[in-house]
């Protein structure tokens, strides 16, 4: 169990940095335009390793902004839950999402990804359970039965970090500014 949890988390930590490749299944394959060059790598380096830091000797709610922000990287489901759904909420001024919003989400996601059409109930559940999670961590939900969104005060040394490796966009859709 302890080895999985590693395991994971040391995936989340690759995922900070924009000189390694995600996995096959969650993007399509790099172009040769993709490659970064050394200098860009010795910077997603400096910058995972800030990121890093900041989990290691940071805040709580730094560190678990800087988790949301691995798992953003990694995860395709949950960057597009974050940059559509939660996202327009926010930019829309509408604070509320309960559980038949998630429901909503993830009957459209499933009619429009067809990996997803093959998931189990059980799988659906768990994804679910993961996204309120997530929102309930970094302090945006206080519970999907209540459904009460609040935009992230992102911590300015993570937001920083952020921008600085190309993801400005994830600024802005976790602030619910709608500008990058």
């Amino acid at each position: 169990m302890l080895g999985n949890r590693t395991r994971v988390c040391l995936q989340r930590l690759d995922a900070l940095r924009n000189d390694v490749p995600a996995p096959a299944e969650l993007v399509q394959a790099p172009t040769a335009s993709d490659t970064p060059t050394a200098p860009a790598a010795s910077a997603a380096h400096e910058t995972a390793a800030q990121l890093t830091e900041i989990v290691a000797h940071g805040t709580p709610e730094a560190a678990a902004q800087v988790d949301l922000y691995a798992m953003l990287r990694r995860y395709a489901l949950l960057r597009e839950f974050f940059t559509t759904e939660i996202a327009e909420r926010l930019r829309c001024f509408n604070y509320t999402f309960t559980a038949l919003d998630m429901n909503a989400f993830f009957t459209r996601y499933q009619l429009e990804n067809a990996q997803s059409a093959t998931w189990t109930d059980s799988t659906v559940t768990r994804l679910k359970t993961t996204l309120s999670s997530c929102l309930r961590s970094v302090g945006m939900l206080d519970s999907l039965k209540a459904g009460n969104l609040s935009p992230l005060m992102l911590d300015f040394q993570v937001k920083a970090l952020m921008r600085a490796n190309g993801d400005a966009d994830l600024v802005a859709a976790l602030s619910g500014t709608g500008v990058a």
